[in-house]
């Protein structure tokens, strides 16, 4: 276990990508990302693993099953960035959710990549939290705060002074809920996509 973790989470490492994409699965059912399928999502969080700016930890079970996990990146680790990296596997990946529905997934992919929609302001040396999850039997079990937890803890050990996440404004009050819980305060509400209502949440670890 590293120093900066909590008991049961560590350190992410290239073989747990499997199971961080399964979990995904599990954990986002039926949203954008989880609909690009299995192969994208390894793609994806192998990009984030081999970023130099990665915050990526893992929840362990005394059985050694990953059951959750929590990425993201200090401040200028950018979705362009990774996608530019792993061009290739991104799109070969990405083939059989365009095949089965091209115009909403070029759509999506398109306002992600540009960036469409309003800009939110993240200041240089904040840590940015872009995922958590849990597997759906362990909701409630206080998986996801030793994950929230374990991510603060490698922010600060890497000297980020807060740290900054975005979740959904409507029907999400769990979420909402779960992150005010954990310290988070609403900065400022946007649209993602152009379209999508979310919140800016922020959290500062120092002082």
């Amino acid at each position: 276990m590293s120093s900066v973790m909590g008991e049961s989470c560590r350190n992410a490492v290239e073989g747990d990508i499997d199971a961080v994409a399964r979990i995904h699965l599990a954990a986002f059912d039926g949203f954008f990302l989880s609909q690009l399928g299995y192969r994208f999502l390894c793609v994806m969080y192998r990009a984030f693993l081999k970023s130099p700016s990665s915050l990526f930890v893992v929840f362990e079970m005394a059985s050694g099953q990953l059951a959750g996990f929590a990425v993201g990146a200090l401040e200028g680790q950018k979705d362009r960035w990774l996608a530019v990296r792993f061009l290739p596997q991104f799109l070969w990946a990405v083939i059989p959710a365009v095949m089965r529905h091209p115009v909403p997934v070029v759509k999506r992919l398109w306002a992600r990549f540009a960036d469409a929609g309003e800009r939110v302001q993240v200041p240089p040396g904040a840590a940015v939290l872009r995922s958590i999850g849990v597997l759906p039997s362990l909701r409630g079990a206080g998986a996801a705060a030793s994950l929230l937890q374990a991510f603060e803890a490698l922010a600060l050990h890497k000297e980020a002074g807060q740290v900054f996440l975005t979740t959904d404004e409507m029907n999400n009050e769990r979420a909402q809920r779960f992150y005010e819980r954990g310290g988070y305060a609403l900065v400022v509400r946007f649209k993602q996509d152009g379209e999508r209502g979310m919140w800016l949440m922020s959290k500062n670890l120092k002082g």
